[in-house]
Parts: C-alpha cells; structure tokens; sequence
C-alpha cells in the first residue's frame, strides 16, 4: 500500500476540529428577521464584535478575545435562537445554555477551556450589543427604517445593563456619536406603522 497518499489520523483529528469550529461561522443572522440580514452570518458579526471590543478595551485578555471570537460558534448546533425569544421563556433558554455547553465543551472551546471574569464577560456582551447596533445603524444609513426598533433595543439594553458599569463609557460615547448623526437621537416608541410591521 502506498503510505504517501495513507490518511494520517492527527491530520483528520485537525481537519474535523478545524471544521466544527469554523461551521458555525456560516449560520446567517437575523433568520426571523430577514429585513435586518443584509447577507450578515456569524462570521462577520464576530470578527467586527471582536474588532470593537479590542479597540474600545485593548488590554483585554487572549482568554477575552477567544471567548470573543467562539461566543456563537454553538449556533452551528442551535441556529441563531433570537435573544427575545430566549428572554420570553426561562425553561428555553436553559435549555439553549445546556445544548451551548455541551457543543463547546465537544469542539474544545467555551469558558472551561477560556476562563474569563465576570467584568470580561461584560465587555464581550457589550461589544457584541455595540456590534449589532452599528449593523442597524448602517442599514438605516441606507433608508432601511426597519432597522431602527433592533437599533433602539440594542442601546436601550446597554444603557439598562452597564450603565453603572465605569468601563461602558468607551460604548456610550460610540453609542452619542451614532444618536447624534441619526434622524431620531431619543429614546422614544418607534412609529405606529414600524409598530404594525414590527408585530407582523
């Protein structure tokens, strides 16, 4: 038999872990929400999550930015559970958190393998937030107004969350700038026909 053609098994075992890994980047985002998408998958969203959390932050951690970098790849198992859904039923997202585990701790990622303080973890989920709010905030750049319930949600969760959080302020001060430059700079209910479209 000739060995130079011969699967080595380190190499299959690199090649399957490489692939788990990188699956779940091709899961598209906003899959209930197909106005919002604009082709964005996980990928994408996560490179430009973690270019925003190591320029706000750029002392933060490897250990931050690997959590950073894997903090969607369970997607590849669940698909992209909107966080509204999961916030509307306990038993869910429970559910969501165990499968999510259980899919990183397959794969060889997730808080076992990266540790990250509880201060670190809010930095993720502040540059995540901050990531889809700049989505939104493109789109609606581009005449998109569907976006804007998404855009509002987004900041009104930051402001609620860290608010009180000294290291939010790099975010707010991206969050002014974005309100600044937008037709509608308030806090304020969107308008009866996105009201109608949004319950649609």
């Amino acid at each position: 038999m000739d060995k130079r053609i011969k699967t080595q098994p380190q190499s299959d075992a690199n090649l399957t872990r490489v692939y788990k890994r990188l699956k779940g980047g091709h899961v598209v985002r906003y899959h209930t929400r197909p106005e919002l998408a604009d082709g964005q998958n996980v990928a994408a969203h996560t490179w430009r999550a973690m270019v925003i959390l190591q320029t706000l932050w750029p002392d933060v951690s490897k250990n931050c930015l690997l959590h950073m970098m894997y903090h969607d790849v369970a997607e590849a198992e669940t698909g992209d559970m909107p966080a509204t859904t999961k916030w509307k039923y306990d038993g869910l997202a429970d559910l969501m958190n165990k499968v999510e585990h259980d899919y990183e701790k397959s794969i060889g990622v997730g808080p076992l393998v990266f540790p990250v303080t509880t201060y670190e973890r809010a930095l993720c989920d502040i540059a995540d937030k901050l990531e889809l709010i700049m989505h939104c905030y493109r789109l609606m750049q581009r005449g998109n107004m569907l976006a804007e319930d998404v855009f509002m949600k987004g900041i009104n969760y930051l402001d609620d969350t860290y608010d009180n959080l000294k290291e939010y302020q790099p975010a707010r001060e991206v969050i002014y700038d974005l309100q600044g430059s937008q037709p509608h700079p308030t806090k304020k209910p969107l308008n009866d026909i996105l009201q109608k479209l949004h319950r649609l």
